[in-house]
């Protein structure tokens, strides 16, 4: 006997708020929409569509997503052929949503955001990710590639200095992913394009006032944004997240490429005043596929390495990390052993400690 089929076909009977708490029970992080496809969602490593529900057009996708815009964001997706915005209900939690214009039309990029900022406990060393939180100025960089959890690193440090010290907290991001309500600090937070025009003019803005800690999320490594930002670090605590791939050498490489040959002296000595950690992540599946682990890198700057910043030679950065866990320090390798108890990471994961030498010397 020939078995009903139970998926659904009439594509306007279920919304995006529909998709995404399907999403979340199946504990998928990530949901894509494109024209001729089921809803496809991405859970540790591992693709799978919605065959439950309908194949969309792109009449689906801009019904579905036209429901959650307001129609200044609909103007400038027309005009820009991409957005991205931060959608938030109680059925579906809060989503980060990047919408692009295709070939076939509209699509869109679902990032399934977790309901509370994590400890420092849940996502790596905590002792270390307490010290560089306590900080009271300098720079702090966090770098990865996109979806590695940055943002939600940067939130937990936010969580961490809020729930503890009494402090005046600035971010700028773009855009809101969690939201802080005040606690032992006091939180403020802007976001690009909503209640900012932009990271340069709200730098401007927070250092007129008196704040302890700048938070930039989703930072564009320009000239003028990095000029404001070590100027910002010379006398308050400045966390900022970046995409980068690679590991501190490579992120400070980067904030010397956007300044000129005249510059350069200038520069190495001021981030060698200024910077004070940086941390270089990945988000690394669980072999069975139930969960995913931040693998860390993390830097924090000691006399001898802030001495390489100063002479660029950052290409021996990476054995000095090494060589110095007793300052809250770890490589890559180091966070991968320590998660991989059990053998429980997917093979995939140990392709980070194999590149992060070779990388660091081609710095």
């Amino acid at each position: 006997m020939t078995q009903p089929d139970h998926r659904q076909t009439d594509t306007t009977s279920f919304s995006l708020d529909d998709i995404l708490a399907l999403a979340r029970k199946k504990r998928a992080l990530d949901v894509y929409l494109s024209a001729g496809s089921h809803p496809v969602i991405k859970g540790h490593g591992r693709f799978s569509q919605l065959a439950q529900l309908p194949v969309l057009t792109q009449a689906d996708i801009e019904r579905l997503v036209h429901a959650v815009m307001t129609a200044k964001q609909k103007k400038d997706v027309d005009r820009q052929y991409n957005l991205e915005l931060m959608h938030r209900t109680k059925a579906a939690g809060s989503t980060r949503i990047n919408l692009s214009a295709t070939h076939d039309g509209m699509a869109a990029a679902c990032r399934l955001l977790p309901a509370r900022p994590p400890s420092f406990k849940e996502i790596g060393p905590e002792d270390a990710l307490k010290k560089i939180a306590t900080l009271d100025r300098g720079l702090i960089l966090i770098a990865g590639e996109s979806n590695s959890g940055k943002t939600t690193t940067m939130a937990a440090v936010v969580d961490h200095i809020n729930t503890h010290l009494k402090k005046t907290i600035v971010t700028i991001e773009n855009p809101v992913q969690f939201t802080h309500r005040s606690r032992s600090a006091l939180v403020m937070q802007r976001e690009i394009g909503v209640s900012a025009h932009d990271y340069n003019g709200s730098i401007h803005t927070a250092m007129r006032g008196d704040i302890d800690v700048l938070c930039l999320d989703g930072l564009d490594v320009e000239r003028d944004t990095v000029d404001l930002m070590l100027d910002a670090a010379e006398s308050h605590l400045v966390v900022a997240t970046h995409r980068c791939f690679g590991g501190a050498g490579w992120q400070i490489r980067r904030i010397f490429n956007v300044f000129s040959d005249d510059q350069q002296d200038f520069v190495q000595t001021q981030l060698a005043r200024v910077l004070r950690a940086t941390i270089w992540q990945h988000l690394v599946p669980l072999k069975d596929g139930t969960d995913s682990k931040i693998a860390m890198e993390i830097m924090v700057s000691t006399e001898k390495i802030a001495a390489l910043i100063r002479r660029n030679e950052l290409h021996k950065i990476h054995a000095e990390i090494g060589a110095d866990e007793e300052a809250g320090m770890q490589t890559i390798g180091d966070s991968i052993k320590k998660i991989n108890e059990g053998s429980r990471l997917v093979e995939t994961a140990f392709k980070l400690v194999e590149l992060a030498g070779p990388l660091a010397a081609l710095i």
